[in-house]
């Protein structure tokens, strides 16, 4: 009987051993996935850095630059169809995820059935005008940041920033 006992309590030992070295060996493994889960996030990279701010500037400026033909015809400053200026201009509005014209796609979306007279079509207008003039001074704000005073071209703004990071990267 003594030997069974003996026996019993080495089994149980042995199996009490592997439960709990697989428990530790589970902790162990958690631990190490927690710190790899931790460490890579913070190792990314901001995916809003300068550059795609500066790209998002200048392509929303753009933007606003190439449709403020319909925005005249819409308000009746130019001659056209107003109505087919305004679905032209809100079908190329919705079709950007520029997240800066988020005031713009919301003032458009306002206006509802299409009234060149109606208050929310001049509130758009006025909205376009003014937001154009603060994008070209953020985009203007962000080259003077680098000592560029310069006149430049919207149609090179970019490439003109790539140019002028390159220059101050050898500094």
């Amino acid at each position: 009987m003594k030997l069974q006992n003996i026996c019993c309590i080495i089994i149980v030992n042995y199996l009490n051993h592997k439960i709990l070295k697989g428990i530790v060996m589970y902790i162990k493994e958690l631990i190490i996935v927690c710190l790899v889960f931790i460490l890579s996030s913070c190792m990314k990279t901001n995916q809003f850095d300068e550059r795609s701010l500066m790209q998002n500037k200048v392509n929303a400026f753009q933007f606003l630059s190439d449709y403020h033909h319909q925005l005249h015809i819409m308000i009746g400053e130019e001659e056209g169809d107003g109505k087919g200026a305004y679905k032209e201009f809100l079908d190329a509005l919705m079709s950007t995820d520029n997240y800066e014209l988020i005031p713009i796609k919301n003032a458009a979306l306002r206006i509802g059935n299409y009234n060149p007279v109606s208050e929310s079509v001049k509130r758009l207008d006025y909205l376009v005008d003014y937001y154009q003039s603060g994008l070209s001074m953020e985009i203007e704000g962000i080259l003077r940041g680098y000592g560029y005073m310069k006149n430049f071209s919207p149609d090179s703004l970019i490439e003109l920033y790539d140019t002028i990071i390159a220059e101050e990267s050898k500094n």
